[in-house]
């Protein structure tokens, strides 16, 4: 596993403790006699070990406003086409956005704020206006599978009038629907059926009546019965026979009256049949007409016209008299536009910041007891589907949260097609769970937007990611001054633009790269976040127009970062001021033994802030070596044993090459309640190390950050700024004595952006940083006594450090050694060995 972007430093990864104080009670003792501050007198055969002190020039950088060619950023030209300092990334966007090939889809690397996304982005939007603009794309209804709608491209801009066409042929043919019910042609058509099925109903009647009067008697027919009386009217009631002949009769009559109707009733249908035909016809032909030479929308329109017929018939033979009357669904004629563009509008480029299953494949919200076909605009397009022909932008960190939703797109991305979610109600209706949406073909190119670490996550653990995103296009977290130079001024003049800010003095720029440089930890370099730069200067214009005023310079520049790091810097003062109270107990001047103030790096939210912290070492005789207590208790992580297991490394090669290292050593960060993490203070235990076993005692005035490795150099950390920052704040607070200061690794001299205050102080003489390259410079300056450089016979000369440890770790050897020996003449060399 790779470490975290903040521990890329070999040898010098942060220490991020949250409230891990650290602190002892000063173990006072006098040096062994012939070991003191002039004790260089005796070691004039050491090499001379000789550390830097830093000049306050050399401690930060500050770029001079007269640099510009501008007065404020309204006179400069913003940026337009992404961020030209990260030109490799560009470059690899550029190649992977035009390479039109399947599986190279495109993931875009970087820190936050370093314009991933923004040049993702343009870079996409300049590629997509010279690409060709992509097809609309239609849902049509399917008379052979009606759960299922087909596919139509139509080339761009036309999808919505061919939607409109249908739409004006559907009112069409409802209108002929109504016309062939309730038109002048039906009305006459009717009425002549009318008129013949009356004539023939008189003539029946009059059948009826001659054949009653045959009988004797008189028949009236009224509308609900039939009156029969006698003729004579002397009979008083008709002749029994009479009435049952004349009941044949009218039974007769009405089957033949039933039959006349029912026949006018099928000519009355034939004839609206006709009707509809004859009007179905006039309504196709000129849609027909307008499509000509398009064999897809032909033969779509062929079976809207069969199925519209067909309809049509159904609701003639089944509508009849049903209140209401008869209607021609929508989605029978009608298609739903799915996608559409605007013609020579280039491909499309879609960007979704926070992706969701419908948002990325869209949804469908036809009713569940609805029937089909669907009515049109039952489909909504996701953004697979509007991206088709361009580009889809997506946060990979959105994305993961909901693994189905990656596993989806995946899917569709490896299929060249849209396929839809399973077991997802936005593309199912029913129990039986029919299908609504349609597989559609897509070529997409996808840009997914990552930070590095989940780049690798996903590149370990998904062997398909690989496949699929074949071009990284990282950007870089630092760019050159000199870049920053024509970057800054010209993202700083479009942001106050966009953001309707007032523009930023030349001063107010240098402000905000000096702000960059503390960001990056370097006098060459700058941070690419200029999302974090961007946060600084909308709080600098905030304030710039409370006051009224119609730019921003570097002092509004200057209060915004104090105000944010007041804002979030409670932890911070707390543990300050335990510092300062004697709470957390640092002693900043006098000297102890085995005990050295070392500086960490906490973590409160998005602030950072050194912490000065004292290492304390005991020793004795024993075999086990350093111990780690932290370790011992579970509250060390790995880097930070791993730093106190180089101590060993380094202790073999300086006292361990005549005899085994005969000695044991508890190494502790007094008062610390949380875990410890890094290597950074392994120098700090080193020297708290050596000074146990040397009783040289160690000045407290200095404090020491940077590791080391077995060869005894000193390595660069990170947060070293914080750290030296911490520690003046500390000494200011206790009060300036012109000795205090810290040592450094010489590697960091190129990271120092210190705060003015602490500059001023160094250029006054009241407080020091210096750089060391070795231990051995080291222990010089933290002690006042040389190091020792051992001689051919590997011994270190007296008046030295190393010699006064080397000859305390014979002691320790020896006493192990009679110990083990118990009275007997054993070499104590061979003892151990055995051991």
């Amino acid at each position: 596993m790779r470490s975290p972007a903040g521990h890329a430093l070999a040898g010098g990864a942060r220490v991020r403790r949250r409230g891990a104080f650290a602190g002892a009670d000063p173990r006072r003792s006098a040096a062994p006699s012939g070991l003191h501050a002039n004790g260089r007198r005796k070691a004039l055969s050491c090499a001379a070990m000789v550390a830097r002190k830093l000049p306050a020039s050399e401690c930060r950088k500050i770029v001079e406003p007269q640099s510009f060619r501008f007065s404020t950023t309204d006179e400069v030209a913003p940026l337009s086409a992404g961020i030209g300092s990260q030109e490799r990334a560009l470059a690899a966007l550029a190649f992977g956005l035009d390479i039109r090939q399947p599986r190279f889809h495109v993931v875009v690397v970087g820190a936050p704020g370093t314009g991933r996304t923004f040049c993702a982005r343009a870079a996409a939007k300049r590629i997509a206006a010279s690409r060709p603009t992509p097809d609309d794309i239609l849902l049509l209804p399917n008379p052979h599978r009606p759960s299922e709608p087909t596919v139509l491209s139509l080339p761009p801009g036309e999808g919505r009038p061919f939607v409109e066409a249908m739409e004006e042929l559907h009112e069409k043919l409802v209108d002929a629907l109504r016309g062939a019910t309730e038109g002048e042609r039906f009305k006459q058509a009717r009425g002549k059926i009318q008129r013949r099925v009356n004539a023939e109903e008189r003539r029946l009647e009059e059948q009826l009546k001659a054949a009653a009067r045959e009988l004797g008697l008189d028949l009236v027919r009224g509308e609900d019965e039939v009156q029969i009386t006698a003729i004579d009217d002397a009979t008083s009631a008709p002749n029994g026979e009479a009435l049952v002949a004349v009941a044949g009769s009218v039974e007769e009559f009405e089957m033949r009256l039933a039959t006349v109707q029912d026949e006018a009733d099928v000519e009355l249908r034939g004839v609206v049949k006709q009707l509809l035909s004859d009007g179905v016809k006039g309504c196709f032909q000129p849609v027909r007409a307008r499509f000509e030479g398009r064999d897809d929308i032909s033969a779509f329109l062929a079976d809207v016209e069969t199925v519209v017929s067909k309809e049509f018939r159904l609701l003639v033979d089944e509508a009849r008299g049903e209140e209401g009357g008869a209607t021609l669904p929508r989605g029978v004629v009608v298609p739903t536009l799915l996608t559409e563009h605007t013609p020579d509008s280039g491909a499309p480029v879609v960007e979704v910041p926070y992706p969701t299953l419908s948002a990325l494949f869209g949804r469908t919200h036809a009713p569940p007891d609805s029937g089909f076909p669907p009515e049109p605009g039952f489909a909504v397009a996701g953004a697979l589907h509007q991206a088709a022909g361009g580009f889809l932008i997506l946060p990979a960190g959105a994305l993961l949260k909901n693994e189905a939703l990656y596993e989806q797109l995946k899917a569709c991305l490896l299929a060249g097609k849209f396929i839809v979610p399973e077991h997802n109600p936005s593309y199912f209706r029913g129990t039986a769970e029919e299908l609504l949406f349609p597989p559609i073909p897509i070529d997409v190119k996808v840009v997914l937007v990552t930070n590095p670490q989940l780049y690798q996550d996903l590149h370990d653990a998904d062997p398909e990611f690989s496949q699929l995103f074949k071009v990284q296009a990282r950007f870089e977290t630092t760019i050159s001054l000199d870049q920053a130079l024509l970057t800054y001024p010209a993202f700083l003049a479009g942001f106050a633009h966009d953001r309707d800010l007032p523009p930023i003095t030349a001063d107010g720029v240098t402000a905000l790269l000096f702000h960059g440089g503390r960001l990056a930890e370097s006098q060459t370099k700058v941070s690419a976040q200029l999302g974090l730069i961007a946060e600084v200067a909308t709080e600098a214009g905030y304030r710039a127009q409370r006051r009224g005023r119609k730019v921003v310079d570097g002092p509004e520049v200057h209060e915004a970062l104090e105000s944010a790091r007041r804002r979030g810097s409670h932890f911070r003062d707390h543990v300050h001021e335990m510092l300062s109270d004697g709470t957390i107990r640092i002693d900043v001047t006098g000297r102890h033994i085995g005990q050295v103030n070392a500086i960490s790096v906490l973590s409160d939210g998005p602030q950072t802030f050194g912490r000065p912290c004292r290492v304390t070492a005991v020793v004795y005789p024993g075999l086990e070596g350093p111990v780690n207590i932290a370790r011992e208790v579970e509250m060390s992580g790995p880097l930070h044993s791993k730093g106190v297991l180089v101590l060993t490394g380094f202790l073999a090669a300086r006292f361990a090459q005549h005899r085994p290292l005969s000695f044991g050593a508890s190494l502790v960060f007094e008062q610390t309640y949380e875990p410890i993490e890094g290597d950074s203070a392994s120098s700090s235990e080193l020297y708290a190390l050596v000074s146990a076993l040397s009783g040289v005692p160690i000045r407290q005035e200095l404090a020491v950050t940077g590791s080391i490795d077995q060869q005894g150099s000193i390595q660069p950390v990170g947060g070293i700024n914080e750290k030296i920052e911490a520690f003046f704040d500390l000494c200011a607070a206790k009060g300036l004595t012109g000795e205090q200061g810290v040592l450094i690794p010489s590697a960091n001299r190129d990271a120092l952006m210190l705060r003015g205050d602490v500059v001023t102080a160094i250029e006054a003489g009241r407080f020091h940083v210096y750089e060391v390259s070795t231990v051995e410079e080291g222990i010089e300056i933290i002690t006042g006594v040389p190091a020792g450089v051992a001689g051919a016979d590997g011994r270190y000369p007296e008046g030295t450090v190393f010699h006064a440890a080397d000859q305390r770790l014979e002691r320790f050897y020896q006493a192990i050694a009679d110990t083990m020996r118990g009275g007997t003449s054993a070499d104590p060399r061979s003892m151990l060995r055995g051991r």
